[in-house]
């Protein structure tokens, strides 16, 4: 069952929580130096050198960059605050010495990128650390404008975070030159892998079982596009509703878990820089060139010819393909766990019976069942090289870490964040009770709650700030999920626990579903930036591709076509994407 088989997944979190009871001896001197220190612009903390004590007198300026259109982070600020007044830069200032100069604010991702382009030709200066990726990283890299950050993560950073660090190194690809790491990630949760989510008032009506094997799941769909399973007397639903315009991986409605129900080669057609899968040679070979690609086509091509997904599909995009959940009109739909609000929970709206609940994946003939794993790092956090401040802006991050962490016993945890960041903020204390949202249900009085409208506070676009992106340790939520799966009613007693009791039901239950099925999920092994042919052929081979897989399925071509798009492929730039993509590989593995 190779990489794919079921059994329980070992976190870094563990590791990192592991090194946890070491910590209050290591820092154990809170009003010293670290040996060794670089020259800062604070020459030394007033107190709590290395702890959540740390102050800098005088105070450092640590300037910075972002993307902010005032729309997409919604409620982020009260009314009179911003992106450079807020309440947390003026308890950066107060309590940490740190003060936060922005040197540009844009409103599109495309005009921070051409902000940084600017800088970099003109020789102007750039940001102390800012977020970068893609094409301006790799600009910055090989101008040696960033800081080698190898020395400062090992002298500065929480120990939990160089766990994390290590136990997620194949993540660091793009920022990795000569050895050494030039920036750090900026981790997702982790949590969005692959669910099926089907509808069970169907399978009722129609007194069938949650498919456990990829027999059973066709026959599944086969019900639902045949025998009327919303008993409206009507031809029109369908088994499956799923986006095939990107191919076969997406970020809803992905088919990753039929393809890794019949090979352990992770599919992708939308990026050429995944899924690169790992051989038994160890070498890296493009998932979507393998022949075992032929069973995940063959497969979809006899569902497709008997009508059970929708016929538009190769159209259609993943929001435009939910539409059929939502309607009503298709009963099974892969994706993450999150699902079981939006889009899915639309389906009510129509039809109040309408009830999909999360299941299993189901297992292929051979008994393989898998997923692929979402990308874990949206970006990088780098760092001028003429940054003289490292030191203060790892005490921020490591405090900003230490609450994600909430260990007992961590010497970096600030115990001013224990209950959130700040009361009428985040959190209201009302009538001796902790108050993290519903503030109307929990009675407390409209001149309270931290929004007039009454909304919570989304505070991740007020807490980055020098970070770069909000700090999030993959898999934490973990424990709380299955906390709640246990016991819906037990009290949250952590950050996490407030976040994760805040899900919607389906939700929890979609993420225990995740977490119980026990999936090692692939992985990605090229993580490096774009290689050289990449950039002047990956367009076209996308292109290639993804049409190419579309003709197989749609029965336009015989499946041995997909023999004459591989060689296609391969002579049109893949053959030298492959060696150039091994040859970073053999070198940074």
């Amino acid at each position: 069952m190779g990489r794919y088989v079921k059994f329980a997944k070992l976190l870094a979190l563990s590791i990192a929580i592991g090194v946890l009871p070491t910590l209050a001896a290591c820092s154990s001197n809170n009003n010293q130096e670290p040996s060794g220190s670089p020259a800062s612009t604070a020459e030394s903390a007033s107190s709590g050198a290395g702890t959540w004590e740390q102050k800098f007198d005088p105070p450092v300026t640590i300037t910075t960059a972002i993307v902010d259109d005032g729309a997409s982070r919604g409620n982020a600020f009260k009314p009179g605050e911003s992106m450079e007044d807020n309440m947390n830069l003026r308890w950066m200032k107060e309590n940490m010495g740190i003060n936060v100069k922005f040197d540009f604010i844009v409103t599109k991702p495309e005009d921070y990128d051409t902000k940084l382009r600017l800088l970099l030709s003109s020789g102007a200066k750039l940001p102390d650390a800012f977020r970068a990726q893609g094409e301006p990283l790799q600009s910055l890299l090989s101008a040696n404008k960033l800081m080698s950050l190898d020395e400062a993560i090992e002298k500065y950073a929480h120990p939990g975070y160089k766990e994390l660090l290590k136990n997620y190194g194949y993540t660091l690809g793009e920022v990795k030159k000569d050895g050494k790491i030039y920036g750090l990630p900026s981790f997702f949760m982790g949590d969005e892998g692959t669910v099926m989510w089907i509808r069970k008032d169907w399978l009722d009506n129609l007194g069938l079982q949650p498919p456990k094997t990829l027999a059973e799941f066709e026959n599944v769909l086969k019900q639902f596009t045949e025998n009327d399973p919303d008993k409206n007397g009507k031809n029109d639903t369908i088994g499956l509703a799923v986006p095939l315009k990107e191919g076969p991986w997406t970020w809803m409605g992905q088919t990753d878990a039929i393809v890794a129900a019949l090979t352990t080669q992770m599919i992708n057609t939308s990026d050429i820089r995944s899924f690169w899968n790992k051989g038994e040679d160890g070498k890296l070979t493009y998932g979507a060139i393998n022949p075992d690609a032929k069973l995940y086509l063959q497969t979809m091509k006899d569902w497709m010819s008997k009508g059970y997904m929708d016929k538009e599909a190769g159209i259609k995009d993943p929001s435009k393909s939910s539409e059929l959940v939502a309607s009503g009109k298709a009963g099974i739909m892969f994706g993450p766990a999150w699902m079981g609000d939006w889009p899915l929970s639309d389906a009510t709206k129509n039809d109040p019976k309408a009830d999909f609940e999360p299941y299993p994946l189901p297992a292929g003939p051979d008994g393989l069942v898998g997923r692929a794993e979402k990308m874990l790092v949206s970006g990088f956090t780098v760092f001028n090289k003429d940054f003289k401040d490292i030191e203060v802006w790892f005490a921020y991050f490591n405090k900003m870490f230490a609450k994600q962490l909430e260990q007992e016993g961590d010497p970096f945890f600030d115990p001013r964040w224990k209950d959130g960041y700040y009361e009428g903020y985040d959190y209201v204390k009302y009538n001796g009770k902790l108050i993290k949202g519903d503030y109307e249900a929990a009675g407390v009085p409209a001149d309270q709650w931290p929004l007039k409208d009454g909304r919570s506070m989304d505070m991740r676009f007020m807490m980055t700030n020098i970070l770069g992106s909000s700090v999030t340790i993959p898999y934490s939520n973990e424990a709380p999920v299955k906390k709640f799966l246990a016991d819906p009613d037990a009290e949250p007693l952590s950050s996490k626990e407030f976040d994760v009791k805040q899900m919607k039901k389906k939700q929890i239950d979609g993420q225990g579903v995740r977490i119980n099925q026990g999936i090692t999920e692939g992985k990605n092994y090229f993580t490096g930036p774009m290689t050289p042919t990449m950039k002047s052929k990956g367009e076209l081979l996308k292109k290639l591709a993804t049409e190419s897989y579309l003709k197989i399925i749609y029965g336009d071509q015989p499946i041995e076509y997909f023999d004459e798009f591989v060689k296609e492929w391969l002579d049109n730039g893949g053959q030298k994407i492959t060696d150039e993509v091994n040859a970073w590989y053999a070198e940074n593995q």
